[in-house]
């Protein structure tokens, strides 16, 4: 078996009416990073395409059809983390690159580098024009940013602006229907990786940057050693609360440590997100993660995913698998968002 990816869309507030939509979009980006596996790539380059792919689509706030910001402009989150390195790349309030996760990626492998002329350290973060600079240098896909601007961004974008400036809502009645998207992958070597990219917040303030560029906070990958599995996880909802609360790391070691990965993962959310000291003060606590925890020794893995927000779309795919297996999880009936809990998974074999 070359191996096993999962994906996820954000934890948000999908439409019932573009489910149709959302699956045909999981199905081509899980397809395609599963792809890449059986042809032999590593778990750090099937994240990214299958996180490029879902960048293109106009569904997500992650690239094209981004949130913009309160000016009308497109600036984008993103990362990376190799868990056979545990090298990080990230790029933050970047404007105008096609795909930002490509970016992330270039600025991870150049971790490898260990110093560049003079003594320099590779950076692993770039934001802003910087981050712009170093993906025209690497020959990466550029475009102006008004290219990474929807119909249905503008649309929004229009329709809240308007709102603000007559005072006729507050900004924190502001809902974004989508949040972070991203990948978490185990490749045939037994190596793991986790992806993410965000267009951030509806209306945020330029040059702001969220969990999705910060490390420990967007995502988190780490092989499996002697005496711990493999672990990666990828993060979702608003950033500043991810931020505050390092969830993409806090969730990873506890589950980590934990002999059933659905009450570490239960336990983290809850304690450290839901209950966290960090964000008091905040009404509703809306996040959602998806995770993958495998010991390539024993053979079998287990791929979770949770959320506090009113949905979560995901989509995954291992050798045992015929086509990708997507689900659109909800909060059950009754259940509050911020304050409810819901996670679900499955197991997988791993090579």
């Amino acid at each position: 078996m070359p191996g096993f990816i999962g994906i996820h869309l954000g934890a948000g507030q999908h439409s019932e009416t573009l489910w149709r939509e959302y699956k045909k979009l999981c199905h081509k980006a899980c397809k395609q990073g599963y792809s890449l596996l059986a042809s032999g790539a590593t778990a750090l380059e099937a994240v990214t395409e299958a996180t490029a792919i879902l960048e293109d689509s106009s569904l997500t706030n992650a690239g094209f059809g981004s949130n913009l910001t309160w000016d009308g402009h497109v600036e984008c989150d993103a990362s990376v983390m190799d868990g056979n390195t545990l090298h990080f790349g990230a790029v933050g309030a970047v404007p105008g690159v096609k795909n930002p996760v490509k970016l992330a990626q270039h600025i991870c492998k150049k971790q490898s580098c260990n110093t560049l002329a003079l003594g320099r350290i590779p950076p692993c973060l770039l934001v802003g024009d910087g981050a712009h600079q170093w993906a025209q240098q690497a020959g990466l896909d550029i475009v102006h940013s008004n290219k990474l601007i929807s119909e249905k961004s503008s649309k929004l974008y229009r329709h809240y602006k308007r709102k603000v400036e007559r005072y006729q809502v507050h900004m924190d009645k502001i809902v974004t229907p989508l949040d972070t998207v991203g990948a978490v992958c185990v490749d045939a070597y037994g190596n793991v990786a986790a992806a993410c990219s965000s267009g951030g917040v509806a209306l945020k303030h330029p040059g702001r940057v969220g969990q999705a560029a910060t490390y420990g906070c967007g995502c988190w990958a780490v092989n499996a050693s002697a005496t711990a599995p493999a672990i990666a996880t990828c993060t979702s909802g608003c950033g500043e609360h991810l931020i505050r609360t390092m969830l993409a790391r806090e969730a990873a070691l506890e589950v980590q440590r934990s002999d059933c990965a659905v009450i570490g993962l239960h336990s983290t959310m809850k304690t450290k997100f839901i209950e966290s000291p960090f964000l008091d003060g905040v009404e509703e606590r809306l996040g959602g993660l998806i995770l993958l925890k495998c010991n390539p020794s024993e053979g079998v893995g287990e791929f979770l995913w949770t959320h506090s927000s009113k949905t979560m779309c995901v989509s995954y795919m291992g050798g045992m698998d015929k086509r990708p297996l997507t689900r659109l999880s909800r909060l059950p009936t009754g259940g509050v968002p911020g304050s409810t809990l819901v996670v679900e998974g499955a197991t997988f074999k791993i090579p």
